[in-house]
């Protein structure tokens, strides 16, 4: 018996996961410099009656200045094998990203440890567990590390590396399985945390955070998969697909409390699921949700308080995650370029001005943007880059490593949409 997963669901599980998602090469658009070469006249007995010739010299093309100005706000390594999710910590200026790179069942995992200025790498922490998802509570100095295929959560010492608990999510299957997990979100001051399985039927874990303790298994929904926090009340939302698209969860009584709808599916189950919410991020003033839609290729808007849609935002195919900034009241979502019906295509990012929502530039970043981390000024952009894993992709190269790109987001220029 397979996993309790349908086939149009295993079709979406590099984006459940972040597993095939997010990679290198940032394409700046530079053009080769032809160099004329004189060619050397050559004089022997055996050569005297061939004629001489002459390379025909070239006009190197000029590198737009678009190009050039794009490159001096990007900071970038070509040095992690299987980057998936990153987190910042300020305070120390740290950057961790967690690193998967084998599939294989003994494969071990990694949490590489950057100077968010420059990206340097400081030290890697090895992990017996494979970790896709990364989480961080400033206040204690913990760092949470997702394994998906495992359904397990390591709390690690952020500031030294060392391991200090595991926290065992994900009950045994029938086939031998195990239930998986995806997204990790605390609410540090009230030392919670919410995790999702984006199964079918969907789960969501409410972990207390200073014990390590379940407090609530939570389940219902299609594929849940995203999560963002209310911080006015407390409440978290966890997106998926289906019917009610997302679920508005309440962690003290352990329950959803009421849904979100885009209307758009009409029937019970994973083929007729019109949408698939993969990623979320909330506008805490502005009381706005904006959802990651990884099967239309857009962003969602939705009205906290009452649920209506605001607006819908096309972006590029393989809508994979976002962030919003608040200082400059923008939208940065990640797409992988990559769908069904074009498996060679290459992703980049795309900018949303948040008032008009309107696309105010799209970013070429190839191959496959992942994964999105925000500074918490709104003006430092972190991205995961991943390389192609199958080797039928034009861009493929064998033992190609994974990207990470800082963006100052000031020293942007203006993009054409």
């Amino acid at each position: 018996m397979k996993h309790p997963l349908s086939a149009h669901l295993r079709r979406l599980l590099p984006a459940i996961y972040a597993l095939n998602l997010a990679v290198p090469a940032l394409n700046l658009a530079v053009s080769a410099l032809a160099l004329a070469v004189p060619a050397l006249s050559i004089s022997t007995p055996a050569l005297a009656e061939a004629p001489a010739t002459t390379a025909t010299a070239t006009t190197a093309t000029a590198i737009p200045a678009e190009t050039v100005a794009l490159a001096a706000a990007i900071t970038r390594t070509d040095s992690i094998p299987g980057a998936y999710e990153i987190v910042h910590w300020p305070e120390e200026g740290l950057l961790f990203v967690a690193s998967v790179p084998s599939f294989e069942n003994a494969g071990l995992g990694y949490i590489h440890v950057l100077d968010a200025s420059d990206l340097r790498p400081i030290r890697q922490i090895q992990l017996k567990r494979r970790p896709f998802a990364l989480a961080l509570d400033r206040s204690t100095g913990r760092l949470y590390a997702g394994h998906t295929m495992d359904g397990t959560m390591s709390v690690i010492d952020a500031r030294g590396g060392q391991l200090l608990a595991e926290i065992q999510l994900g009950q045994p299957l029938p086939d031998g399985g195990v239930e998986r997990s995806r997204m990790i979100l605390p609410d540090t001051a009230r030392g919670l945390a919410l995790v999702t399985s984006p199964s079918e039927p969907g789960l969501v874990w409410v972990v207390d955070l200073p014990t390590g303790k379940i407090l609530h298994r939570i389940g219902g929904g299609l594929w849940p998969a995203g999560l963002a926090l209310d911080e006015q009340s407390g409440n978290f939302f966890a997106s998926g697909g289906g019917i009610s698209e997302i679920s508005v969860i309440d962690p003290r009584a352990g329950k959803v409390i009421s849904t979100i709808s885009t209307g758009d599916t009409v029937e019970e189950g994973a083929a007729a699921s019109q949408h698939f919410f993969v990623n979320l991020a909330a506008d805490q003033s502005g009381r706005r949700l904006f959802a990651a839609d990884a099967n239309t290729g857009a962003v969602y808007v939705f009205d906290i308080a009452t649920g209506r849609q605001l607006a819908r935002v096309d972006t590029g195919p393989g809508t994979l995650d976002l962030v919003y900034s608040a200082a400059r009241d923008e939208i940065w979502v990640t797409w992988r370029g990559v769908t069904g019906r074009d498996p060679n295509g290459e992703g980049g990012l795309t900018v949303i001005d948040a008032a008009s929502y309107s696309v105010r530039s799209k970013i070429p970043l190839p191959v496959h943007p992942n994964s999105l981390e925000l500074s918490e000024d709104g003006q430092t952009l972190f991205v995961t880059v991943k390389t192609p894993h199958e080797d039928s992709h034009p861009s493929f190269r064998p033992g190609a490593l994974d990207s990470v790109i800082r963006l100052d987001l000031s020293r942007l220029p203006k993009m054409q949409p």
